[in-house]
Protein backbone atom coordinates (compact mmCIF):
# COMPACT_ATOMS: atom_id res chain seq x y z
CA UNK A 1 0.00 0.00 0.00
CA UNK A 2 1.20 3.53 -0.76
CA UNK A 3 -0.16 7.07 -0.52
CA UNK A 4 -1.03 9.27 -3.48
CA UNK A 5 -2.17 12.88 -3.64
CA UNK A 6 -3.83 14.64 -6.58
CA UNK A 7 -2.26 18.05 -7.19
CA UNK A 8 -5.52 19.35 -8.65
CA UNK A 9 -9.07 18.09 -8.02
CA UNK A 10 -9.60 17.64 -11.79
CA UNK A 11 -6.60 15.33 -12.25
CA UNK A 12 -7.02 11.67 -13.10
CA UNK A 13 -5.12 9.55 -10.59
CA UNK A 14 -3.28 6.36 -11.60
CA UNK A 15 -5.57 3.36 -12.03
CA UNK A 16 -5.48 -0.23 -13.16
CA UNK A 17 -7.60 -1.40 -16.08
CA UNK A 18 -7.74 -4.95 -14.70
CA UNK A 19 -7.39 -6.22 -11.14
CA UNK A 20 -4.17 -8.18 -11.67
CA UNK A 21 -2.37 -5.73 -13.98
CA UNK A 22 1.25 -5.09 -13.01
CA UNK A 23 1.09 -1.37 -13.76
CA UNK A 24 -1.16 1.57 -12.99
CA UNK A 25 -2.10 3.63 -16.05
CA UNK A 26 -0.96 7.25 -15.64
CA UNK A 27 -2.42 10.21 -17.47
CA UNK A 28 -1.31 13.51 -18.97
CA UNK A 29 -2.75 15.94 -16.43
CA UNK A 30 -1.05 18.89 -18.07
CA UNK A 31 -1.24 20.67 -21.40
CA UNK A 32 -1.31 19.05 -24.83
CA UNK A 33 2.17 17.95 -25.91
CA UNK A 34 3.23 17.85 -29.56
CA UNK A 35 6.28 15.62 -29.85
CA UNK A 36 8.25 15.78 -33.09
CA UNK A 37 10.06 12.69 -34.40
CA UNK A 38 13.23 12.02 -32.42
CA UNK A 39 12.23 14.49 -29.67
CA UNK A 40 11.25 14.02 -26.05
CA UNK A 41 8.76 15.70 -23.73
CA UNK A 42 8.11 15.98 -20.00
CA UNK A 43 4.53 15.01 -19.19
CA UNK A 44 2.88 16.31 -16.00
CA UNK A 45 1.14 13.38 -14.33
CA UNK A 46 -0.59 15.58 -11.75
CA UNK A 47 0.09 13.64 -8.57
CA UNK A 48 2.64 13.21 -5.81
CA UNK A 49 3.14 10.05 -3.80
CA UNK A 50 4.65 8.55 -0.71
CA UNK A 51 6.20 5.12 -1.04
CA UNK A 52 7.51 3.04 1.82
CA UNK A 53 11.30 2.91 2.01
CA UNK A 54 12.58 -0.10 0.11
CA UNK A 55 10.12 0.52 -2.75
CA UNK A 56 10.45 2.40 -6.04
CA UNK A 57 8.06 3.54 -8.77
CA UNK A 58 9.07 3.06 -12.40
CA UNK A 59 7.22 4.92 -15.15
CA UNK A 60 7.25 2.66 -18.21
CA UNK A 61 5.78 2.85 -21.69
CA UNK A 62 2.42 1.37 -22.57
CA UNK A 63 2.88 -1.39 -25.13
CA UNK A 64 0.15 -0.04 -27.43
CA UNK A 65 1.66 3.45 -27.59
CA UNK A 66 5.14 2.02 -28.12
CA UNK A 67 3.93 -0.24 -30.93
CA UNK A 68 1.48 2.09 -32.68
CA UNK A 69 3.04 5.52 -32.08
CA UNK A 70 6.68 4.84 -31.22
CA UNK A 71 6.39 6.47 -27.77
CA UNK A 72 8.80 5.11 -25.16
CA UNK A 73 9.76 6.31 -21.68
CA UNK A 74 13.19 7.13 -20.33
CA UNK A 75 14.79 7.94 -16.98
CA UNK A 76 11.64 7.53 -14.92
CA UNK A 77 12.76 6.24 -11.51
CA UNK A 78 10.73 7.67 -8.61
CA UNK A 79 12.50 7.18 -5.27
CA UNK A 80 10.60 6.57 -2.04
CA UNK A 81 11.85 9.83 -0.49
CA UNK A 82 10.61 12.04 -3.39
CA UNK A 83 7.45 14.04 -2.63
CA UNK A 84 7.10 16.31 -5.67
CA UNK A 85 4.95 15.93 -8.77
CA UNK A 86 5.57 12.72 -10.66
CA UNK A 87 6.34 13.20 -14.36
CA UNK A 88 6.91 10.95 -17.33
CA UNK A 89 9.73 11.61 -19.77
CA UNK A 90 8.62 10.25 -23.15
CA UNK A 91 10.40 10.06 -26.49
CA UNK A 92 8.98 9.81 -29.99
CA UNK A 93 10.89 7.17 -31.96
CA UNK A 94 8.50 7.34 -34.92
CA UNK A 95 8.77 9.38 -38.11
CA UNK A 96 5.49 11.18 -37.35
CA UNK A 97 4.43 13.99 -35.03
CA UNK A 98 2.71 12.52 -31.95
CA UNK A 99 0.15 14.53 -29.99
CA UNK A 100 -0.47 13.68 -26.33
CA UNK A 101 -3.79 15.20 -25.32
CA UNK A 102 -4.81 16.24 -21.80
CA UNK A 103 -6.33 13.35 -19.77
CA UNK A 104 -4.84 10.79 -22.21
CA UNK A 105 -3.17 7.64 -20.87
CA UNK A 106 0.50 8.16 -21.48
CA UNK A 107 2.43 5.48 -19.58
CA UNK A 108 2.18 2.96 -16.76
CA UNK A 109 3.61 3.02 -13.28
CA UNK A 110 5.10 -0.08 -11.68
CA UNK A 111 5.68 -0.21 -7.92
CA UNK A 112 8.52 -2.57 -7.02
CA UNK A 113 10.56 -3.50 -4.00
CA UNK A 114 14.24 -2.70 -4.39
CA UNK A 115 17.53 -2.84 -2.54
CA UNK A 116 18.22 0.60 -1.07
CA UNK A 117 21.28 -0.20 0.99
CA UNK A 118 24.73 1.23 0.32
CA UNK A 119 26.74 -1.87 1.05
CA UNK A 120 28.03 -4.57 -1.24
CA UNK A 121 30.92 -6.99 -1.14
CA UNK A 122 33.70 -6.52 -3.69
CA UNK A 123 35.06 -9.92 -4.80
CA UNK A 124 37.56 -11.31 -7.28
CA UNK A 125 35.37 -14.21 -8.43
CA UNK A 126 31.59 -14.56 -8.71
CA UNK A 127 29.63 -17.72 -7.96
CA UNK A 128 28.54 -20.16 -10.67
CA UNK A 129 25.08 -20.02 -12.28
CA UNK A 130 23.35 -22.01 -15.02
CA UNK A 131 23.47 -18.94 -17.31
CA UNK A 132 26.98 -17.70 -16.60
CA UNK A 133 27.99 -14.70 -18.73
CA UNK A 134 25.68 -15.54 -21.66
CA UNK A 135 24.07 -12.23 -22.62
CA UNK A 136 22.38 -10.66 -25.61
CA UNK A 137 20.79 -13.25 -27.88
CA UNK A 138 21.88 -16.17 -25.73
CA UNK A 139 18.34 -17.60 -25.60
CA UNK A 140 17.68 -17.17 -29.32
CA UNK A 141 16.28 -14.31 -31.39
Amino acid sequence: MFKIMALNSCNILPMKAYENDAGFDVYNNGLEKRIKPGCRALIDLGFAMELKYGWVALIQEKSGMANKQGIITMGNVIDANYRGEVHAIVMNLSDELVVIKPKQKVAQMLILSCYTGRKYTAVDILGESNRGAKGFGSTGL
